[in-house]
C-alpha cells in the first residue's frame, strides 16, 4: 500500500518541469492539452491492470500528468483580472477536491478498476474543451504577437477599453524593466530579485504546507482513521472528510478575494495548529494509558474535520494560487514548473516517511510534527508572505523588483525602483507618493 501510494508522487516533479518547458515553448494552452495524454494512458493502464506491476506503471504515468498542472495556474493567472484572479485560481483546488471526493465515493460502491476507467472521461474532456479557448495573452506578448494578444484580451474582457488597459499596463511594465529580454543575461533574468524572492517565498511556503500534514492526511485518510481506533467504517470517514474538503474549497474560493492571501494563510495555519494539537494530546494520553477506556472517541474525527476545514481556507489552495501570481512574465512558466516540482518532491517525501515517523515517533509524535510546521507557518505567513489581493501581475513584479524596504514604520509614501545598471553600478529611483 505504501509503495503504491507514494509512486504517484515520484513522477509528479517530472510532470511539473515538463509542463513548464512545454508552456514556455509551445504555449500554455498546448501544454494543458498535452497533459491529458498521460492522464488517459495512466488510467487505462490502471483500469486494465492484471498484476501489481501494471498498477505501479499506471501510478507512475498518471503521476506525470498530475504534476503537469503547472500550466493551468499560469494560464488562469494570465487571463484573469486582478480582482477575479484569486477566485478563478482557487477553482483549481475546488476541482481537485471534487475529484478526490468522487474517487472516495465511487471506490466505496464499485470496483477500483472501474473507477479508473471512468476517470478516463475527464482526461478526454480536458483535451477537447481546451481547444475551444484562446492562447494565453502572456505567452503571445512574450513572443511579440501584440495584435493577437489584444484580440485575446478583448475575447476575455469583452470590452475594448479594458483590453487596451491590459496592453498599456504591459508596455508600461516593459519600460520599467529598462532592458529588452534579448539583452538580458541569464543572471539578470533568473537571479534578479523579482525572480529569486518569490522563489524562496514559495519554496518555504510549500515546505511548511507539506509538513503540516495536509497531503499526508489526504494520501493516508483510511490509514489515519485506523490509527485513531474509531468504531466506524474508515472509508465512510474518508468520504466525509472529502465532503468537508470539497465544501470548504468552494468557501475558500469566495473568501480569497475578500480577505486576501496573507490573512487567510495565517488564520488557516492557526486553526490547523490548534486542531492538530488537540488530536495529538488526545492520542498521546491513550498511548501512555492504553488500558483506560476511551472517552470522547469521536474527538479525533472532529479534530481532523476542523483541521481539513482550516487547511482548505488558506494553506492548501493559496500556495498553488500564488505560483501563478508571483513570477514575472519572462520566467513565469519555467520557474512555476521548478517550484511545483519542488512542492511535489516535498509531498513525496512526506508521504514516503509517514510510516517511518509512526515507527520512530509514534502516532502522537507524528501529529506533533504537523503542529510545529503549522506554528512555523503562522509566523511565516504573518511576517513574510506578501499580499497579492487585487494587484495586477505587473504590480506584483514591480514590488519584488525593489531591493530595499524601509523597516520600522509605514513607508507607503515612498517607492524604491530599480532602473537597471549603469557603468557596473545599480541605479535606483526614489519616488515620493503624494
Amino acid at each position: 500500500m505504501t509503495v503504491l501510494t507514494s509512486l504517484g508522487a515520484i513522477t509528479n516533479p517530472i510532470g511539473s518541469v515538463l509542463s513548464g518547458v512545454l508552456a514556455e515553448y509551445l504555449g500554455r494552452r498546448r501544454s494543458i492539452q498535452i497533459s491529458s495524454i498521460p492522464f488517459i494512458i495512466g488510467w487505462i493502464v490502471i483500469g486494465m491492470a492484471n498484476s501489481v506491476n501494471w498498477l505501479y506503471v499506471g501510478r507512475l504515468v498518471s503521476g506525470i500528468a498530475a504534476g503537469m498542472s503547472t500550466a493551468c495556474f499560469t494560464y488562469v493567472g494570465e487571463i484573469s483580472t486582478a480582482e477575479s484572479r484569486g477566485f478563478l485560481q482557487a477553482l483549481g483546488p475546488v476541482c481537485a477536491s471534487f475529484g478526490i471526493l468522487l474517487t472516495y465515493t465511487l471506490g466505496y460502491y464499485i470496483r477500483w478498476s472501474t473507477v479508473a476507467l471512468i476517470s478516463i472521461v475527464f482526461g478526454i474532456f480536458s483535451m477537447v474543451s481546451i481547444q475551444f479557448l484562446p492562447e494565453s495573452p502572456g505567452y503571445l506578448l512574450k513572443n511579440n504577437k501584440i495584435p493577437e494578444s489584444f484580440e485575446v484580451y478583448l475575447w476575455f474582457r469583452r470590452n475594448n477599453a479594458l483590453a487596451q488597459q491590459e496592453m498599456d499596463r504591459y508596455h508600461e511594465n516593459q519600460k520599467k524593466n529598462n532592458a529588452n529580454k534579448e539583452k538580458r543575461s541569464f543572471k539578470e533574468t533568473y537571479l534578479s530579485p523579482q525572480t529569486t524572492r518569490p522563489f524562496c517565498i514559495l519554496v518555504i511556503l510549500f515546505l511548511l504546507q507539506e509538513f503540516s500534514g495536509i497531503y499526508t492526511l489526504l494520501f493516508y485518510a483510511v490509514n489515519f482513521f485506523e490509527e485513531t481506533d474509531l468504531n466506524m467504517n474508515e472509508y465512510v470517514s474518508s468520504i466525509f472528510v472529502g465532503i468537508i474538503r470539497f465544501t470548504m474549497s468552494i468557501v475558500a474560493a469566495f473568501l480569497i478575494n475578500r480577505f486576501g492571501r496573507k490573512i487567510l494563510c495565517t488564520l488557516s495555519s492557526l486553526g490547523m495548529a490548534i486542531t492538530m494539537l488537540t488530536v495529538a494530546i488526545y492520542v498521546m494520553y491513550y498511548e501512555r494509558n492504553p488500558d483506560e477506556q476511551k472517552i470522547l472517541s469521536y474527538l479525533p474525527l472532529v479534530g481532523v474535520i476542523f483541521n481539513v476545514m482550516f487547511s482548505m481556507i488558506g494553506m492548501l489552495p493559496i500556495p498553488w494560487v500564488m505560483v501563478g501570481e508571483l513570477f514575472p512574465l519572462e520566467v513565469r512558466p519555467i520557474m512555476s514548473g521548478v517550484v511545483i516540482c519542488m512542492a511535489q518532491t516535498f509531498i513525496f517525501i512526506c508521504v514516503k516517511i509517514y510510516n517511518d515517523m509512526l515507527v520512530h515517533l509514534k502516532f502522537s509524535g507524528t501529529l506533533l510534527v504537523f503542529v510545529v510546521a503549522s506554528i512555523l507557518a503562522i509566523i511565516f505567513c504573518k511576517f513574510v508572505l506578501p499580499e497579492t489581493k487585487n494587484k495586477s501581475l505587473e504590480e506584483i513584479e514591480q514590488n519584488f523588483r525593489k531591493t530595499k524596504d524601509l523597516k520600522g514604520f509605514d513607508n507607503g509614501g515612498f517607492d524604491i525602483e530599480s532602473e537597471g545598471s549603469k557603468d557596473g553600478e545599480d541605479v535606483f529611483t526614489v519616488k515620493v507618493n503624494s
